[in-house]
């Protein structure tokens, strides 16, 4: 776009409009208005650009969402997913789920992916950093979801991952357990580290030294072969623990098999709470304590949140903590 003498920045104070929104009048973008677009040609010519060899008119668009997920492996993000798609749908749009890390590898391609499915906005539940969220937001309207980037201006739905942390040790801890292992995701996600935080944080309240031979981090896509794995580590290694701390419901199904397996019985000896409250905290045997993720609601106002970035230019948008809620079942209580 730029040519020796002006610049995004150049054409944004000749025209008053905003960096973000000539980005992507010169990226052919459907999402801004007729009179905007005019006004930025005309600071252009203002300036002395010659436009005349400027295809600046918008691509046509079918009104898609992408929504990207690091692991479709993980199943925390299908009802999320699935209530994303259909408040797209209640508004007249398309959802697309994009499985992709985003990483910096992978940022060209997915920019490419974004172009060329002619997608109007993004919804991301990866892990990324401010550059990256927000070199994509000014490409295209972006909401992350579930993650989230404090300090930079692109507005998430997210849970406070630290204080429903440190409430479920707690409660652990109220249980008598002392020695609660953590199974965690990749540091690299917001979520992760925020966990991990209120892990400690409750139990040094709790005048307990940290053990890092009781913490342990697998992969996003939550591989529940690899969880077991982990927790029949640690219950075979000395010192085990009287109780797992699982930072999703499907590592926690994984510590209530490695813990059964090796003859521990479940709550009595090994006390389970896991966190999202997906499908199989219901069906396990014996079903599991876990912290309750309000997952339609995210999927729901992260999509509300998108289209109004989408239908209305540089329109301020706050983002949200939701609650969360700690379900109480067999996997920790004998009185069930």
């Amino acid at each position: 776009m730029r040519d020796r003498n002006h610049t995004y920045e150049s054409i944004s104070k000749a025209s008053g409009i905003s960096i973000a929104t000539i980005s992507r009048v010169f990226n052919k973008s459907p999402l801004v208005k007729d009179q905007t677009r005019v006004k930025v040609m005309n600071a252009m010519k203002e300036l002395g650009m010659d436009i005349s060899s400027l295809d600046l008119m918008p691509v046509p668009s079918d009104n898609l969402i992408v929504f990207n997920v690091p692991a479709l492996k993980n199943p925390f993000y299908s009802p999320i997913a699935e209530s994303a798609r259909a408040a797209a749908n209640r508004k007249g749009y398309s959802l697309l789920i994009n499985e992709d890390p985003i990483s910096d590898d992978t940022l060209e391609s997915f920019l490419r992916l974004l172009k060329k499915t002619h997608a109007v906005g993004l919804i991301c539940t990866n892990s990324m950093t401010r550059e990256k969220i927000e070199r994509l937001k000014d490409q295209i309207p972006t909401v992350t979801c579930c993650e989230g980037v404090v300090d930079s201006p692109v507005p998430f739905v997210t849970i406070d991952d630290e204080v429903a942390a440190h409430n479920a040790v707690k409660y652990i801890l109220g249980l008598g357990r002392r020695r609660i292992a953590l199974i965690n995701g990749p540091g690299s996600f917001k979520y992760a580290r925020s966990r991990y935080k209120g892990y400690v944080d409750a139990l040094r309240e709790a005048g307990i030294t940290v053990d890092k031979n009781l913490i342990a981090e697998i992969g996003a896509d939550m591989d529940f072969d690899t969880a077991k794995a982990v927790a029949m580590h640690m219950l075979n290694s000395p010192g085990r623990p009287d109780a797992f701390f699982c930072i999703s419901d499907v590592i926690a199904a994984s510590a209530i098999k490695a813990s059964l397996e090796l003859g521990y019985r479940v709550p009595e000896d090994i006390v389970v709470v896991g966190f999202d409250d997906i499908f199989i905290s219901q069906i396990m045997n014996p079903t599991i304590t876990t912290v309750r993720q309000p997952t339609a609601q995210i999927g729901a106002l992260a999509t509300e949140m998108v289209i109004k970035l989408i239908e209305k230019d540089d329109v301020s948008i706050n983002s949200i903590y939701l609650g969360t809620e700690l379900i109480i079942r067999e996997s920790s209580s004998l009185r069930l």
